[in-house]
């Protein structure tokens, strides 16, 4: 005599599981999501004669016509999630098949999702080289380097992902 189980309610509350949750990707807290923040949407910051003092003590002597400092937009989290989705989702769709089964529950699908994602992300960000930091910054940074998003790599290793219940 055969033993037969019944693996469908388990599904139904995994894929219920999965329906409740998301997955978010990102820079969480603290002064490294103030300067992802900074770089992911740019901004326009205005000179303030302390800062042109500042700058101009520090071999930068901006023209008196000069008001702002634009710090240009660098989209590393939106711009290396949608290059990097298609490949992460492509590992989730074999995690559902895992999960049918009964091998694998929704938290661990989620969870190498996100990690997966979090890894794309990063691996954008240490990729790019626009656009280009100002020579005076280049000047000033401390750990050399063009990449615009990577000075001392703080910013970009903050990046870290997690599961939120609805």
């Amino acid at each position: 005599m055969a033993t037969t189980r019944d693996y469908i309610p388990k599904i139904r509350e995994s894929f219920k599981e999965l329906g409740n949750k998301t997955i978010e990707v990102g820079v969480f807290g603290g002064e490294q999501a103030w300067l992802a923040h900074i770089h992911e949407y740019g901004c326009i910051i205005q000179v303030t004669p302390k800062m042109r003092a500042y700058l101009k003590a520090n071999g930068l002597a901006l023209k008196p016509s000069t008001t702002t400092i634009t710090i240009p937009e660098r989209a590393f989290l939106r711009n290396g999630y949608d290059k990097g989705k298609d490949e992460a989702l492509s590992v989730y769709t074999d995690f559902i098949s895992s999960m049918i089964t009964g091998n694998v529950d929704a938290d661990t699908i989620l969870e190498a999702l996100g990690t997966n994602l979090e890894g794309k992300i990063k691996e954008y960000a240490t990729s790019q080289s626009e656009p280009p930091l100002h020579p005076y910054t280049l000047e000033h940074r401390k750990h050399g380097g063009s990449n615009p998003l990577n000075d001392s790599g703080s910013m970009i290793g903050a990046i870290s992902h997690r599961i939120v219940g609805k």
